[in-house]
């Protein structure tokens, strides 16, 4: 199963172009399995998203990327929370009380490989291929990503209609759910993908 596991659309992303059924429609056209929509520091309201769901008949699945003290965090099974999560150690807490994960986003952006002793310690892996980055920066992600307990994941960074569908993860089993994403990833048999 091939899903795109960051994607960012309006209104709760301001700086992406796309809408939720745009990027659904494209991601079926361009044959990825289903996406995952991380918005920047906001959740999507779940009776919203199951109505999503619902009306495009395609696989939605739910993150957020948090901007923290050491950089984007994309994170996977955590609730909305009423405070930001703007430290890794906050971002952290929140998600081993729920049992999500975290992996640090598009970590050689910038021309730095951002690692420190907190990167192991928080992050289950890193996303190795980002569709929005260059060759040279994934090269560098993918080298970081074996370090860690898990693989590194893929996803396009989707802002605007070309972006949709330029990396991805391929898991092994079919994913169906939230939950079940979580699972997935925590068992770590998928791979990340550059599509283009």
């Amino acid at each position: 199963m091939l899903i795109d596991l960051h994607c960012h659309t309006r209104p709760l992303s301001q700086c992406s172009a796309l809408s939720p059924e745009q990027v659904v429609a494209l991601a079926r056209a361009r044959g990825l399995d289903g996406i995952c929509l991380t918005e920047h520091d906001r959740w999507w309201d779940l009776a919203v998203l199951d109505e999503l769901r619902e009306r495009t008949a395609f696989p939605i699945f739910h993150g957020v990327e948090l901007t923290t003290d050491i950089g984007h965090v994309l994170a996977f099974g955590l609730p909305a929370t009423p405070a930001p999560l703007a430290t890794i150690e906050a971002a952290f807490a929140a998600a081993e009380s729920v049992g999500g994960v975290l992996f640090l986003a598009h970590p050689a952006r910038d021309g730095l490989l951002k690692v420190d002793h907190r990167t192991v310690e928080y992050f289950a892996s890193v996303e190795a291929i980002n569709g929005s980055d260059s060759r040279l920066q994934n090269i560098a992600a993918t080298g970081l990503a074996h370090g860690f307990r898990l693989p590194g994941i893929g996803g396009s960074d989707a802002h605007t209609p070309a972006e949709v569908g330029r990396a991805a993860t391929r898991f092994d089993h079919a994913v169906a759910g939230d939950e079940a994403l979580v699972a997935a990833l925590l068992a770590g048999a998928y791979s990340a993908v550059l599509l283009e």
